[in-house]
C-alpha cells in the first residue's frame, strides 16, 4: 500500500489497479471509501480500463481475431509501478506481452493522485504507443461508505446534481447487458437514496448536463462533491442492503442488445489515434463542520482576504527593507508578452508627499502615508502585439495590485490613488517627478501601518457570478 497525506485527507492506494483503499478525513477521523465485505462486494474503487462493464460475450474481433475482454477491462487487476513525493502519487502501467494476449496495443496509463486541501485531484494519462488506432473506455467505480456514521440509514441520504436534470436511464439486463431506455429524471437535482433500489442493478446514465454531483444526508452536515467534466456517461450502483454506493462517471458503458464484436464501432468507445494521447480528470470534495470551520480560519489568515483600502496611517517608518521586499513581489506580477514595461518611483519625504496629495481631489491620504510608490510605464518599452494592441494598460493596474498584496504581505496597508487616465493629474505627477519625457506615471499607492481600526468585509456576490453552458447556450448564476 501507498500513503500520501496533508493535513486533511489521508489516502492510501493498492498497486494492484491503482486503486484506492482508503480515504480519510483526518480532522474527523472519518473513512469514506468501503473497506469491503465478501457478503457484499470485496472491491472498494477499481478503475475500470480499457472497457466499461461488460463487452458483447466478453470477446471482441480486431484483424479479424477474436479476445477476450473481463468485465470492467483488465486495468484493475494489473500490478503499477507507483512512486509517491510529498502530495502527490503517481501510478504508471505498461503494457505488456501477457496484456497484449488479451488486449494487442502497446499502450501507457497514468494515474496520478494529488492532495489540494481537502481535495482528492485525480488525472488519467491514455499513451497509445501502437502504429494503429486504439479503442479504449475509462471509468471510475468509487464505493463511498453510506450511512457513514450509527444510528444512520441508507434512506437518510441522497444525491444532487449541480443542475436540473431529465434523463432516461438505461437499466442492466441480466446484469450484464444495456436495455432500452427508461424514463427516471424528470427536472430534478436529487436522487433519494433507499437501500433496494440497486435490485435490477446499475443506473445508467448517458450526456446529463451536470458535471458534478453531491452525496449528501438529511441527518449530518458531512458532504462528498465529486466534479467529473468531460465523462460522457454516469452510474450509481450498489446492491440490496448494502452500506455503500459506488459513484461512477465514465466515458464508455456495457454493451447493448445490438452491438457486435467491432471494438472501434462499440457505443461510448474513444479511439485514439498512433502516437496520442488522451487525459481525463476528475475531483473528490470532502467537506464537514471541521473542515469548513478549518478552511475559513485559512481564508481569514490570506492576505487576499485582509486587503482593503485604508487611508489614514500611523507615523511609523516603513523601512527601505520592506519597501524593497514589496517591489520584489510586485516585480513578479504577470505583463503581457512578459513585457515588464514598468518602472517606480519611490517617494518617502514629506514634501514630496504633500505636494502630490494636492493634485488630485482623491490624493489628500497621500500626504500622511508613511510611503508613495508610483508605478510608471517606460515609454520606450511599450510594448505592442502582433495586431497592434497595446496592452501597459493592464499590466500596469496588475502590477499596482501587486504592490497592495505585497504590502499586506508585510503588515502594512494602503490604498490605490488614481491618476491615469486623467491627463491634468498625470501631467502634474511628471512634471513634479520631472520624468515625462521619460516616464508616464500610472497611480500612487499610498502605504503605511493603519491608523485605528478597519472592518474587513465579505465583498462575494454569488449573484453577479455566471457559468456559461455551451449545450446550454447561456450563463447560469
Amino acid at each position: 500500500m501507498y500513503i500520501i497525506q496533508n493535513e486533511y485527507l489521508e489516502l492510501i492506494v493498492s498497486e494492484i489497479g491503482a486503486e484506492i483503499c482508503s480515504l480519510r478525513n483526518k480532522m474527523d477521523d472519518l473513512q469514506y471509501i468501503w473497506q469491503g465485505d465478501p457478503k457484499y462486494w470485496s472491491d472498494h474503487s477499481p478503475l475500470l480500463f480499457p472497457a466499461i462493464g461488460d463487452w458483447k460475450d466478453n470477446k471482441y474481433v480486431i484483424d479479424g481475431k477474436e479476445y477476450e475482454m473481463p468485465c470492467h477491462g483488465f486495468g484493475r487487476l494489473e500490478k503499477f509501478e507507483i512512486h509517491c513525493k510529498d502530495t502527490e502519487m503517481i501510478c504508471t502501467l505498461h503494457s505488456n506481452k501477457e496484456i497484449q494476449t488479451i488486449y494487442p496495443f502497446d499502450f501507457s496509463l497514468t494515474i496520478v493522485y494529488s492532495l489540494d486541501r481537502n481535495i482528492l485531484h485525480v488525472e488519467q494519462f491514455i499513451n497509445n504507443e501502437s502504429e494503429k488506432e486504439m479503442p479504449y473506455s475509462i471509468g471510475e467505480h468509487i464505493g463511498f461508505c453510506v450511512p457513514l456514521f450509527k444510528g444512520e440509514v441508507y434512506e437518510d441520504y441522497y444525491l444532487e446534481f449541480e443542475k436540473e436534470e431529465t434523463a432516461n436511464r438505461y437499466p442492466l439486463l441480466n446484469g450484464r447487458t444495456i436495455g432500452k431506455p427508461v424514463p427516471c429524471l424528470m427536472q430534478t437535482k436529487r436522487i433519494p437514496l433507499h437501500s433496494e433500489m440497486f435490485a435490477n442493478g446499475a443506473w445508467n446514465f448517458k450526456g446529463l448536463s451536470s458535471q458534478r454531483v453531491c452525496l449528501a444526508s438529511e441527518k449530518n452536515q458531512h458532504k462528498i462533491i465529486i466534479d467529473f467534466p468531460g465523462f460522457s456517461h454516469f452510474s450509481i450502483w450498489s446492491v440490496p442492503n448494502a452500506s455503500y454506493i459506488c459513484i461512477e462517471p465514465c466515458n464508455g458503458i456495457a454493451a447493448s442488445e445490438e452491438e457486435g464484436y467491432d471494438p472501434y464501432q462499440k457505443k461510448g468507445i474513444h479511439v485514439l489515434k498512433p502516437g496520442h494521447s488522451e487525459i481525463v480528470t476528475y475531483s473528490v470534495t470532502l467537506l464537514s463542520p471541521k473542515v469548513d470551520a478549518f478552511l475559513e480560519n485559512e481564508e481569514k489568515k490570506s492576505i487576499l482576504s485582509k486587503r482593503i483600502s485604508v487611508r489614514k496611517f500611523r507615523k511609523k517608518v516603513v523601512t527601505k527593507e520592506k519597501i524593497m521586499r514589496i517591489l520584489k513581489y510586485a516585480m513578479a506580477s504577470p505583463s503581457a508578452g512578459n513585457s515588464r514595461e514598468w518602472e517606480f518611483i519611490v517617494i518617502t519625504e514629506d514634501a514630496a508627499k504633500e505636494k502630490i496629495s494636492q493634485m488630485s481631489p482623491y490624493a489628500v491620504p497621500a500626504k500622511n502615508a508613511s510611503v508613495l510608490i508610483i508605478p510608471c510605464l517606460r515609454k520606450e518599452k511599450e510594448w505592442i502585439d502582433k495586431q497592434g494592441n497595446s496592452w501597459w494598460v493592464q499590466n500596469m493596474a496588475i502590477c499596482s495590485y501587486g504592490v497592495l498584496l505585497a504590502a499586506k504581505e508585510e503588515d502594512l496597508d494602503g490604498v490605490w490613488l488614481g491618476f491615469y487616465p486623467d491627463e491634468m493629474r498625470v501631467k502634474l505627477l511628471a512634471e513634479y517627478l520631472k520624468c515625462e519625457n521619460v516616464l508616464l506615471p500610472f497611480s500612487v499607492i499610498a502605504l503605511g501601518y493603519r491608523d485605528g481600526e478597519a472592518l474587513e468585509k465579505d465583498r462575494y456576490d454569488s449573484d453577479i457570478v455566471h457559468f456559461f453552458s455551451v449545450s446550454e447556450k447561456h450563463c447560469s448564476s
